[in-house]
């Protein structure tokens, strides 16, 4: 038995979730970069970093995250800022490091307010002010983090191999989920019907002959006889097979008179379904989804039911 669900009835919500992670440095390393000073850069001779260049580094962050302060704004900056004529936000020193966290491990972004970071080695200690400023134990700005780029700038007392060797990273990374809600109506006159065949005869059913290539042979017009079943319309028992009440074997009912049966016997006359689960289909018909029911619920003609399927994608 099936029903389409109307498109109205049917919502989607989206949802934030959020996980939490520990890196180290065996999951995430810190690349150095060092301010070129307006020399030329040497590929092939220039000092390197885990394979980088040093100096493209430094300006490689400096040209996207750094811009000059005068002329800052939320239309050409990434990340937030507290003030936007604030001179101390996004101080880019000589020296700095960069951790670049891959995507899985951030997702759609590093939760603002949520990142730590303790460098193991000096003991320090450093934390998100959710305004993408990196603090030190001192409440200095020691650097800044770009949360949808998984980015964290360390710019204060950078000294490259000597700090950032062992060190712990924590935050909480960020995803969208939906929560998708169908509303299934069941109307008094549906899907009450019970499907039990001992509850059902069939009208117009037989046997017949059908002439067909004998299975197997490549010969032509090699025929041969065979039978098959050619099921008639189902319906179920009503006044043509009636059913002698176990409470009054003078009075006679049946399994489509639902006031008649269950006034002479309400605890079995009447075959009424118990709904367990609910199906959902796409428009192939392809099963997409199961929502199985705590516990069986009966399909009467009495009243309408209503259920809520909630799932998350």
């Amino acid at each position: 038995m099936f029903k389409e669900i109307p498109k109205s009835d049917i919502i989607t919500r989206p949802m934030k979730v959020y996980k939490e992670w520990s890196l180290d440095e065996n999951d995430v390393y810190p690349i150095f970069g060092e301010n070129p000073n307006s020399t030329l850069i040497d590929i092939e001779s220039d000092e390197k970093s885990q394979g980088f260049v040093k100096k493209v580094i430094y300006e490689s962050i400096k040209s996207q995250f750094y811009t000059n302060p005068a002329t800052a704004s939320i239309l050409t900056e990434v990340g937030k800022r507290k003030s936007y004529a604030s001179s101390d936000e996004r101080i880019l020193r000589d020296d700095i490091a960069v951790f670049s966290i891959p995507q899985k491990y951030y997702g759609e972004g590093i939760k603002v307010g949520t990142l730590t970071l303790e460098d193991e080695q000096s003991g320090k200690l450093y934390t998100d002010d959710g305004y993408s400023n990196i603090l030190d134990s001192g409440s200095n700005i020691a650097g800044n983090i770009f949360y949808d780029r998984g980015l964290v700038v360390l710019t204060r007392d950078i000294v490259s191999g000597s700090i950032l060797s062992q060190f712990t990273l924590n935050y909480r990374s960020t995803t969208t989920i939906y929560e998708n809600e169908i509303f299934v109506s069941v109307l008094e006159s549906e899907f009450n019907v019970s499907q039990n065949p001992t509850a059902v005869y069939e009208d117009g059913g037989s046997r017949k002959l059908q002439i067909i290539q004998r299975p197997g042979s490549t010969k032509v017009g090699d025929l041969v006889t065979s039978s098959f079943y050619d099921s008639g319309i189902r319906w179920i028992k009503g006044h043509k097979h009636p059913f002698q009440s176990s409470l009054n074997p003078a009075k006679f009912a049946s399994f489509d008179e639902y006031d008649y049966s269950s006034s002479l016997d309400p605890t079995g006359s009447y075959l009424a379904p118990f709904i367990t689960t609910i199906g959902l289909y796409d428009d192939n018909l392809d099963m997409v989804a199961v929502a199985k029911l705590p516990q069986p619920i009966k399909c009467l003609p009495d009243y309408p039911l209503n259920f809520i399927v909630r799932f998350d994608t």
